[in-house]
Formats: structure tokens, C-alpha cells, sequence
């Protein structure tokens, strides 16, 4: 009976249904199961799992507003030289530092910045993964592709749940994601890259590797040798995307690593 409600087939339906939280609690229990099912169908089934990571996205943005508030009115160092500034100018930086309270900052580009980081990064990694399989010598068509991203994604929910749980018990904000504590915030040269690229990297990636892994071999009907070669090439490529803008925006900015949902 569960495997009949697990793979729900379509063909009584005129229009195929493409919300099925019915898989959410499958793919943590029956992983091999429940991909193997979602990789089956050619139509869009994706929406599920992004809407799950995109209402966790604006949770954890309003449980750490309050903090980024206090951090914002809160006074840091000035500038070197401060005193000799002209009083316009002065003017000028404490307008933009007071500008960091605004709800834009603190509400509003979080959010968006988040929603972004999802759904850009899944689209951009099941094209990816599409094209590497593909190379490989598979027959499975994109939209299979970025289905089998979409729910091999779901292990992000449970990092975003244990986030929100993190900075209600801690009252502060993540600030050494992934594993990027392992080399120092003032890492210069090609260990700042790593820095920003290791933020990427924790259990659950590894988990969402895992799961891209056993979703590909009933997607390609490959060897396991081919589908996870394929696999591993498209997660470092992704990983490799996702660094350099980070990178460059700690060059420009001297902020704190930040990273987004997918990775």
C-alpha cells in the first residue's frame, strides 16, 4: 500500500499534479525509492522542494532581522582620518551607516537575496548536471534533470530549520558557515577563495550528493562509475560558480562570508 501511495501514477489525471508533499517524508526514509519515482516523471515536479527551501529562506531572514537590527544601530570603528574629513562627508557615513536599520537591508534584500540564491542555483546546477549526463552518454531530458536537483535539495530544509533553531537558542547569527572557520577571516590570496568556498561545504551538501548519486542511476540507466563521476564534476563546477561572486564581493566589501541555500 505505501509503495502504491509512494509512486502515485498520473494516468488518471488529464493534467499531471505538480505539488507532491506526499515525497517529502519518503525521500529522508526511502531515499532510493522516492528519486526513483521522481526521476520517472517528464513533467515539472520541482515546485514541491523549492517552495519548502523558499518559505525556510524568509524564516530564517525574520528570526535574524532583530539581530542584524542591533548590529546595524550598533557604533564600530571610523574610518581612518575620520576627524580630517570635511563635515559633509561625515555627514555622508553616518547617513549610510543609519542607513543599515532601513527594513530594506534588514527585511527586504535579505529575502530576495535568498529566494535568488535558490532558485538561480538550482536552475543553473540541473542544467549542469543535465549537460554532464548527457556527455556521460544518458538519455534523460532536462526537466528529469532539474526534478532530481529540486528534491535531492530537500536535506537544505533541515539545515535551514536547524539554522532558525541555532539563532533563537544563541541570539546571534551564523558567521563561519560550512567549513570555513578551518582557515582564518584574514586569509589573503588563494586561501581567501578557499575560505569562501569551503562556507559551501557541510553534511548537508554531502547529503545532497549522496542522494544526486542514487537519483542518477535510474535517471541515466548508466554505470555507477559514469553517473557519479558526472555527478561529482557537476557539484565542484557549481561549487567553483557560487565561490567566485562571494569572493569578490568579500574583496569589495570586507564582510563576513555569507552563503546561500543551495550550497
Amino acid at each position: 500500500m505505501a509503495e502504491l501511495e509512494l509512486a502515485t501514477d498520473l494516468s488518471n489525471d488529464e493534467k499531471p499534479r505538480r505539488l507532491h508533499f506526499e515525497w517529502v517524508l519518503p525521500l529522508f526514509f526511502r531515499p532510493a525509492r522516492t528519486l526513483k519515482t521522481v526521476v520517472e516523471r517528464d513533467h515539472p515536479v520541482w515546485q514541491t522542494p523549492l517552495l519548502i527551501l523558499s518559505v525556510l529562506a524568509i524564516l530564517v531572514v525574520l528570526v535574524g532581522a532583530p539581530i542584524r537590527t542591533q548590529l546595524s544601530q550598533q557604533v564600530g570603528e571610523l574610518p581612518p582620518d575620520f576627524q580630517y574629513w570635511p563635515p559633509d562627508q561625515q555627514e555622508q557615513y553616518f547617513a549610510s551607516q543609519a542607513n543599515k536599520a532601513n527594513p530594506l537591508f534588514i527585511y527586504l534584500f535579505p529575502a530576495l537575496g535568498a529566494l535568488i540564491g535558490i532558485w538561480l542555483s538550482w536552475f543553473l546546477f540541473g542544467s549542469i548536471l543535465h549537460l554532464a549526463l548527457t556527455l556521460s552518454g544518458s538519455r534523460g531530458t532536462s526537466r528529469q534533470a532539474i526534478n532530481l536537483v529540486a528534491w535531492a535539495s530537500l536535506p537544505f530544509a533541515i539545515r535551514s530549520i536547524v539554522t532558525i533553531l541555532a539563532i533563537l537558542i544563541n541570539k546571534r547569527l551564523i558567521e563561519a558557515a560550512g567549513v570555513s572557520g578551518f582557515i582564518a577571516a584574514d586569509a589573503q590570496g588563494f586561501a581567501s577563495f578557499m575560505r569562501v568556498l569551503l562556507a559551501f561545504v557541510d553534511i548537508y551538501l554531502i547529503w545532497q550528493v549522496i542522494l544526486l548519486m542514487v537519483g542518477s542511476l535510474p535517471l541515466t540507466g548508466l554505470s555507477r562509475g559514469k553517473a557519479w563521476t558526472a555527478v561529482l564534476i557537476s557539484v565542484l563546477l557549481m561549487l567553483v560558480l557560487q565561490t567566485v561572486p562571494g569572493y569578490v564581493s568579500s574583496l569589495l566589501s570586507g564582510l563576513e562570508i555569507t552563503r546561500g541555500i543551495f550550497f
